[in-house]
Protein backbone atom coordinates (compact mmCIF):
# COMPACT_ATOMS: atom_id res chain seq x y z
CA UNK A 1 0.00 0.00 0.00
CA UNK A 2 2.72 2.47 0.72
CA UNK A 3 4.53 1.42 -2.63
CA UNK A 4 1.74 2.16 -4.11
CA UNK A 5 1.53 5.91 -2.45
CA UNK A 6 5.28 7.12 -2.92
CA UNK A 7 5.15 5.76 -6.73
CA UNK A 8 2.75 8.94 -8.10
CA UNK A 9 5.21 11.20 -6.06
CA UNK A 10 8.32 10.13 -7.14
CA UNK A 11 6.71 10.30 -10.89
CA UNK A 12 5.68 13.71 -10.33
CA UNK A 13 8.98 15.15 -9.06
CA UNK A 14 10.46 13.26 -12.07
CA UNK A 15 8.35 15.11 -14.46
CA UNK A 16 9.08 18.35 -12.71
CA UNK A 17 12.55 17.52 -13.45
CA UNK A 18 12.16 17.06 -16.56
CA UNK A 19 10.13 19.99 -17.38
CA UNK A 20 13.00 22.38 -15.40
CA UNK A 21 15.88 20.43 -17.26
CA UNK A 22 13.67 21.72 -20.77
CA UNK A 23 12.96 24.63 -19.81
CA UNK A 24 16.58 25.79 -19.01
CA UNK A 25 17.61 24.30 -21.85
CA UNK A 26 15.24 26.57 -24.08
CA UNK A 27 16.70 29.58 -22.52
CA UNK A 28 20.08 28.98 -22.96
CA UNK A 29 19.67 28.19 -26.86
CA UNK A 30 17.40 31.09 -26.98
CA UNK A 31 20.06 33.46 -25.59
CA UNK A 32 22.77 31.30 -27.29
CA UNK A 33 20.49 32.30 -30.77
CA UNK A 34 19.96 36.33 -29.67
CA UNK A 35 23.90 36.59 -28.92
CA UNK A 36 25.08 34.65 -32.28
CA UNK A 37 22.84 37.44 -33.98
CA UNK A 38 24.29 40.45 -31.95
CA UNK A 39 27.47 39.26 -32.31
CA UNK A 40 26.66 39.23 -35.88
CA UNK A 41 25.23 42.21 -36.18
CA UNK A 42 28.40 43.85 -34.54
CA UNK A 43 30.34 41.94 -36.83
CA UNK A 44 28.53 43.76 -39.93
CA UNK A 45 28.14 47.12 -39.01
CA UNK A 46 32.14 47.35 -38.30
CA UNK A 47 32.80 45.73 -41.28
CA UNK A 48 29.87 48.31 -43.05
CA UNK A 49 32.56 51.14 -41.16
CA UNK A 50 35.48 49.89 -42.15
CA UNK A 51 34.74 49.48 -45.92
CA UNK A 52 32.64 53.54 -45.63
CA UNK A 53 36.73 54.02 -44.62
CA UNK A 54 38.63 51.86 -46.47
CA UNK A 55 40.10 53.18 -49.65
CA UNK A 56 40.02 50.27 -51.54
CA UNK A 57 36.22 51.83 -51.97
CA UNK A 58 37.14 55.38 -52.76
CA UNK A 59 36.00 56.72 -56.54
CA UNK A 60 38.52 56.46 -59.06
CA UNK A 61 36.21 55.77 -62.35
CA UNK A 62 33.10 58.48 -63.42
CA UNK A 63 32.12 56.87 -66.46
CA UNK A 64 29.63 59.22 -68.64
CA UNK A 65 27.53 57.47 -71.39
CA UNK A 66 25.78 58.89 -74.15
CA UNK A 67 25.76 62.52 -73.57
CA UNK A 68 26.61 64.54 -76.57
CA UNK A 69 25.18 67.69 -76.14
CA UNK A 70 25.57 67.70 -72.50
CA UNK A 71 29.21 67.38 -71.76
CA UNK A 72 30.14 64.88 -69.01
CA UNK A 73 32.09 67.41 -66.71
CA UNK A 74 28.86 69.31 -66.26
CA UNK A 75 26.90 65.85 -65.81
CA UNK A 76 29.72 65.24 -62.90
CA UNK A 77 29.00 68.22 -61.03
CA UNK A 78 25.00 67.78 -61.77
CA UNK A 79 25.80 64.16 -60.07
CA UNK A 80 27.67 66.29 -57.00
CA UNK A 81 30.89 64.32 -58.18
CA UNK A 82 33.86 64.95 -55.88
CA UNK A 83 37.07 63.35 -54.82
CA UNK A 84 37.60 61.98 -52.48
CA UNK A 85 34.06 59.89 -52.42
CA UNK A 86 33.47 56.24 -51.44
CA UNK A 87 31.15 54.99 -53.88
CA UNK A 88 28.99 52.74 -50.87
CA UNK A 89 28.32 56.02 -49.47
CA UNK A 90 26.03 57.22 -52.97
CA UNK A 91 22.51 56.98 -53.67
CA UNK A 92 21.96 56.34 -57.44
CA UNK A 93 18.98 56.51 -57.40
CA UNK A 94 19.22 60.06 -56.09
CA UNK A 95 22.13 60.64 -58.14
CA UNK A 96 19.93 59.70 -61.44
CA UNK A 97 17.16 62.47 -59.96
CA UNK A 98 19.25 65.52 -59.27
CA UNK A 99 21.42 64.51 -63.12
CA UNK A 100 18.15 65.01 -64.96
CA UNK A 101 17.19 68.62 -63.70
CA UNK A 102 19.02 69.65 -66.51
CA UNK A 103 16.60 70.03 -68.94
CA UNK A 104 18.40 68.41 -72.32
CA UNK A 105 18.41 65.21 -70.10
CA UNK A 106 15.47 62.91 -71.01
CA UNK A 107 16.41 60.21 -68.46
CA UNK A 108 19.60 59.41 -66.27
CA UNK A 109 21.20 55.77 -64.57
CA UNK A 110 23.60 55.61 -62.01
CA UNK A 111 25.16 52.25 -61.50
CA UNK A 112 28.09 51.22 -59.17
CA UNK A 113 30.89 48.82 -60.72
CA UNK A 114 33.28 47.63 -57.92
CA UNK A 115 35.60 48.72 -56.41
CA UNK A 116 35.53 52.17 -57.38
CA UNK A 117 33.66 53.11 -60.14
CA UNK A 118 30.62 55.24 -61.12
CA UNK A 119 29.01 54.18 -64.39
CA UNK A 120 26.34 57.01 -65.51
CA UNK A 121 24.14 56.05 -68.26
CA UNK A 122 22.37 59.21 -70.55
CA UNK A 123 19.61 59.54 -72.35
CA UNK A 124 19.19 63.37 -74.16
CA UNK A 125 15.96 64.75 -75.75
CA UNK A 126 16.30 66.05 -79.29
CA UNK A 127 14.57 69.30 -79.94
CA UNK A 128 12.24 68.73 -82.79
CA UNK A 129 10.96 72.01 -83.45
CA UNK A 130 10.42 75.46 -81.48
CA UNK A 131 7.23 76.12 -80.37
CA UNK A 132 6.08 79.85 -80.18
CA UNK A 133 3.72 80.75 -77.04
CA UNK A 134 2.76 84.63 -76.91
CA UNK A 135 6.04 86.41 -77.08
CA UNK A 136 8.27 83.45 -76.12
CA UNK A 137 9.62 80.69 -77.89
CA UNK A 138 9.56 76.73 -76.57
CA UNK A 139 11.80 73.73 -77.25
CA UNK A 140 9.63 70.68 -78.03
CA UNK A 141 10.86 66.78 -78.69
CA UNK A 142 8.83 64.65 -80.89
CA UNK A 143 7.24 63.16 -78.00
CA UNK A 144 5.52 66.94 -77.23
CA UNK A 145 6.99 67.07 -74.61
CA UNK A 146 8.00 71.02 -73.96
CA UNK A 147 11.24 71.00 -71.88
CA UNK A 148 13.08 74.54 -72.43
CA UNK A 149 12.67 77.90 -73.13
CA UNK A 150 14.59 78.53 -76.42
CA UNK A 151 17.68 80.21 -75.84
CA UNK A 152 20.35 81.70 -78.68
CA UNK A 153 22.91 79.01 -77.56
CA UNK A 154 20.94 75.97 -77.52
CA UNK A 155 22.04 75.80 -81.17
CA UNK A 156 18.93 74.12 -82.76
CA UNK A 157 17.73 73.99 -86.62
CA UNK A 158 14.62 72.88 -86.29
CA UNK A 159 11.21 74.70 -87.89
CA UNK A 160 9.46 76.92 -85.96
CA UNK A 161 5.71 76.10 -84.76
CA UNK A 162 2.89 78.75 -84.86
CA UNK A 163 -1.06 78.83 -83.52
CA UNK A 164 -0.34 75.42 -81.81
CA UNK A 165 -1.55 77.12 -78.73
CA UNK A 166 -5.01 77.87 -78.32
CA UNK A 167 -6.14 79.93 -75.06
CA UNK A 168 -2.88 79.33 -73.71
CA UNK A 169 -3.15 75.47 -74.28
CA UNK A 170 -1.04 73.32 -76.59
CA UNK A 171 -2.94 71.99 -79.46
CA UNK A 172 -1.14 67.99 -79.00
CA UNK A 173 -3.47 66.85 -82.25
CA UNK A 174 -2.17 70.14 -84.04
CA UNK A 175 1.21 68.74 -83.02
CA UNK A 176 1.16 65.00 -83.87
CA UNK A 177 -0.53 65.87 -87.70
CA UNK A 178 2.45 68.53 -87.78
CA UNK A 179 5.07 65.71 -86.90
CA UNK A 180 3.29 63.13 -89.63
CA UNK A 181 3.67 65.94 -92.07
CA UNK A 182 7.69 65.88 -91.49
CA UNK A 183 7.71 62.55 -91.56
CA UNK A 184 6.33 62.73 -94.70
CA UNK A 185 8.76 65.14 -96.42
CA UNK A 186 11.50 62.66 -94.90
CA UNK A 187 10.64 60.52 -97.31
CA UNK A 188 9.68 62.41 -99.85
CA UNK A 189 11.61 63.67 -102.77
CA UNK A 190 9.23 66.31 -103.61
CA UNK A 191 10.02 70.44 -102.91
CA UNK A 192 9.31 71.50 -99.76
CA UNK A 193 11.66 69.01 -98.46
CA UNK A 194 11.97 68.53 -94.87
CA UNK A 195 15.81 71.04 -94.50
CA UNK A 196 13.72 73.61 -96.69
CA UNK A 197 10.82 73.74 -93.70
CA UNK A 198 11.00 77.18 -91.54
CA UNK A 199 7.96 77.45 -90.13
CA UNK A 200 4.92 75.31 -89.73
CA UNK A 201 1.75 77.29 -89.02
CA UNK A 202 -1.63 76.82 -88.33
CA UNK A 203 -4.83 79.12 -87.79
CA UNK A 204 -8.48 79.03 -88.26
CA UNK A 205 -8.11 80.50 -91.85
CA UNK A 206 -5.09 78.84 -93.19
CA UNK A 207 -5.34 75.70 -91.84
CA UNK A 208 -2.10 74.16 -92.18
CA UNK A 209 0.88 76.10 -93.59
CA UNK A 210 4.43 75.97 -94.32
CA UNK A 211 7.36 78.41 -94.90
CA UNK A 212 9.82 77.33 -96.32
CA UNK A 213 13.36 79.19 -96.14
CA UNK A 214 13.18 80.88 -99.67
CA UNK A 215 9.90 82.93 -98.78
CA UNK A 216 7.54 80.59 -99.85
CA UNK A 217 4.19 80.66 -97.83
CA UNK A 218 2.16 77.01 -98.93
CA UNK A 219 -1.32 76.64 -97.77
CA UNK A 220 -1.68 72.73 -97.78
CA UNK A 221 -4.23 71.77 -95.23
CA UNK A 222 -3.95 68.18 -93.18
CA UNK A 223 -4.10 65.57 -96.02
CA UNK A 224 -3.38 64.33 -99.51
CA UNK A 225 0.45 65.62 -99.32
CA UNK A 226 1.18 63.65 -102.11
CA UNK A 227 -1.20 64.77 -104.58
CA UNK A 228 -1.13 68.50 -103.35
CA UNK A 229 3.18 68.87 -103.39
CA UNK A 230 3.60 67.14 -106.81
CA UNK A 231 0.88 69.62 -108.36
CA UNK A 232 3.34 72.55 -106.06
CA UNK A 233 6.31 71.05 -108.33
CA UNK A 234 4.28 72.18 -111.87
CA UNK A 235 3.53 75.46 -110.52
CA UNK A 236 6.82 76.16 -109.30
CA UNK A 237 8.24 75.16 -112.85
CA UNK A 238 5.77 77.99 -114.23
CA UNK A 239 6.76 80.36 -112.00
CA UNK A 240 10.47 79.85 -112.48
CA UNK A 241 9.26 80.37 -116.65
CA UNK A 242 7.57 83.49 -115.45
CA UNK A 243 10.19 85.34 -113.55
CA UNK A 244 8.50 84.37 -110.55
CA UNK A 245 11.58 82.51 -108.74
CA UNK A 246 13.25 83.80 -105.98
CA UNK A 247 9.87 85.90 -104.56
CA UNK A 248 7.90 85.64 -101.92
CA UNK A 249 4.99 84.02 -102.75
CA UNK A 250 1.76 82.34 -100.90
CA UNK A 251 0.71 79.68 -102.86
CA UNK A 252 -2.88 77.75 -101.87
CA UNK A 253 -2.52 74.21 -102.61
CA UNK A 254 -5.68 73.62 -100.55
CA UNK A 255 -7.71 72.35 -103.93
CA UNK A 256 -5.21 71.31 -106.10
CA UNK A 257 -6.99 71.44 -109.64
CA UNK A 258 -7.21 75.29 -108.73
CA UNK A 259 -3.80 76.69 -106.99
CA UNK A 260 -3.85 80.28 -106.24
CA UNK A 261 -1.22 82.24 -106.33
CA UNK A 262 0.23 86.00 -104.73
CA UNK A 263 2.95 87.67 -103.73
CA UNK A 264 4.13 87.92 -100.82
CA UNK A 265 4.65 85.55 -98.59
CA UNK A 266 2.57 86.77 -95.15
CA UNK A 267 -0.08 84.64 -93.82
CA UNK A 268 -2.07 87.21 -92.24
CA UNK A 269 -4.92 87.70 -93.90
CA UNK A 270 -5.28 91.59 -93.47
CA UNK A 271 -1.89 92.10 -95.09
CA UNK A 272 -3.11 90.15 -98.35
CA UNK A 273 -6.07 92.19 -99.64
CA UNK A 274 -3.71 94.32 -101.68
CA UNK A 275 -1.94 91.35 -103.13
CA UNK A 276 -1.96 90.40 -106.79
CA UNK A 277 -3.81 87.01 -107.78
CA UNK A 278 -2.56 84.46 -110.42
CA UNK A 279 -4.54 81.53 -110.78
CA UNK A 280 -2.86 78.36 -111.91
Amino acid sequence: MKKSLKSPIAHGRNKSKRQAVTVRREIFRTLGIVGLAGLLAFVMVYAYNYALCADYFLLKHAIVRGSKRVSEEEIKTLAGISTPLNILTVSPEKMARTIEKNPWIRNASVGREFPDRLIIEITERKAAAILEKGSDLYLVDRDGAVFKKFEAGDGVDVPVFTGFYRNNNLRGDLLKKAFSFLDYLSGSDHFPRIWNVSEIYVDDVHDFSVVTDNHLFLDLGFEDYERKLKRLRRVMADLARSGFEGRSLSIDLQDPSRVVVQQGGSPAPKQAVAKRKTKI
